[in-house]
């Protein structure tokens, strides 16, 4: 018998941003790139943030969400495409973002959740990934058009709040999100006033984004190819999360990383008697320890493992774009790796090595290998994968609606696409926060060799 639900629907609204104004940046359609195109039916992205505040259930209904909506609907007016949809129609060669004024809105879901469960979900201990469901909107997709994003704000009276999302990966990509984010929280916290600071403003302008291999195609073929001729469907992949996962919170100080990154230089320099001379940031040492810890877990005895990366290429084009550009913007950082070379003693010494050595490579062409991404997304790899979302330089926990900072910010998507997520730290030392998705057995163990490996470093 299936558990009752935890969560009470209180309303479902649909907010439009405010009235555009003639000089308003904001376009009302929006072509893809090559960058969009890639990402066409993966599923939405979901994100959740907790904020422990003691509203009860009318100070909430009367104060907090009106304050919300209202800052919303501002915020919208500088992201009009977030409030439209993706539309594919027949007889186009490709799809097109639409927003139709006095037509289209944003779908914003409020509820209240009648389970104390807040701390519980918004803690780092293992919870049952499926409990997060509850808590997010979702994108429902038709073959000729589906909506860009969708949010859902639920009360836990008298302890906290959550804002979910669910986002359409081939509109935007996380950069993106944060942005609009960190945009809706600077407008809430400052009431009627409805401006945004050039850093928070978004950037449309397409037409710098240059494609001289022409991998718009390229992808177009891709997605048109798959399962019959000129498929022009936006249905989304019905990727779905297996019943019985578990969502791990785990993390690394500023201190562990640093421990790591001196063990990783001690093995290096005494396997080839020279000091190892590529960087070893704070990314690359985490993703390494991580990744190993994972192959172990999961006793991943495939020869060769690939770890994909997600790299902003914002800063690393030719012209360059500018931080605050709409859309999409990320290729794939392929990192090859041999599994037996990942659980031997100097594991992560090698992993951290293979992943420093493939992000220097981006510096000979970010969008190098770009044309294989298409290639592994539709073939059968024989290798086993493993992927990131997320960023720590996105700052999730600098989101403040003007009630505090997030108590937790959980990419919850990765229950789907089996990727583990890094984040920025709450508490702003510079560690950084893991999320992990296993079954509960294999989590249990990824604990415990997360755990012992920084005693030995």
């Amino acid at each position: 018998m299936a558990a009752p639900n935890p969560v009470r629907v209180l309303e479902v609204c649909r907010v439009a941003p405010t009235p555009s104004s003639p000089d308003s940046a904001a376009p009302t359609s929006l072509p893809l790139t090559f960058f969009d195109v890639f990402w066409l039916r993966f599923p939405p992205v979901q994100r959740i943030f907790f904020y422990e505040t003691s509203h009860s259930t009318t100070t909430f209904s009367e104060i907090v969400l009106p304050k919300l909506k209202h800052s919303l609907s501002l915020t919208l007016h500088h992201y009009l495409p977030l409030a439209g949809n993706l539309t594919w129609s027949p007889d186009s060669d490709k799809p097109i973002i639409q927003y139709v004024e006095g037509h289209d809105a944003i779908s914003l879901t409020i509820a209240e959740s009648e389970a104390e469960s807040f701390y519980h979900l918004s803690g780092d201990s293992f919870r049952e990934a499926k409990e997060f469901h509850h808590y997010l909107p979702q994108l429902v997709a038709s073959h000729t058009q589906v909506p860009v994003m969708a949010l859902q704000v639920t009360l836990f009276p008298n302890t906290g709040f959550s804002i979910g999302y669910a986002t359409h990966h081939a509109v935007l990509d996380g950069k993106t999100a944060s942005l609009f984010m960190h945009s809706w929280a600077s407008i809430c916290v400052r009431g009627q006033v409805s401006t945004l600071t050039p850093e928070l403003t978004p950037f449309y302008d397409r037409t710098i984004v240059d494609d001289p291999d022409d991998l718009e195609t390229t992808f177009l073929k891709g997605f048109l190819q798959q399962n019959g001729n000129n498929n022009k469907s936006l249905m989304i992949w019905d990727l779905k999360a297996p019943p019985d996962v578990f969502l791990g919170t785990f993390r690394l100080t500023q201190a562990n990383i640093e421990n790591i990154k001196k063990r990783v230089q001690a093995q290096w320099q005494e396997k080839n008697n020279h000091k190892l001379a590529i960087p070893l940031s704070t990314f690359t040492i985490t993703s390494a320890y991580t990744w190993v810890c994972l192959v172990k877990t999961l006793k991943t005895r495939s020869q060769k493992v690939r770890l994909i990366i997600g790299v902003d290429c914002r800063a690393r084009l030719e012209p360059p774009l500018p931080s605050t550009y709409f859309g999409n913007c990320l290729t794939g950082c392929f990192v090859n790796a041999d599994s037996n070379d990942l659980i031997g003693e100097d594991g992560v010494a090698m992993a951290a090595t293979a992943i420093g050595e493939a992000i220097q490579g981006l510096n000979n062409g970010v969008l190098k290998g770009a044309k294989d991404c298409i290639t592994a997304l539709f073939s059968l790899q024989k290798e086993a994968l493993f992927s990131i979302a997320g960023s720590p330089r996105l700052e999730m926990y600098n989101i403040d609606f003007g009630w505090g900072r997030p108590r937790k910010v959980e990419v919850t998507s990765i229950d789907k696409s089996g990727a583990f997520s890094l984040a920025d730290s709450r508490d702003g030392n510079g560690g950084l926060q893991i999320g992990i998705v296993l079954k509960k057995h294999e989590i249990e163990a990824f604990a415990s060799l997360f755990v012992s490996g920084l005693e030995t470093h």
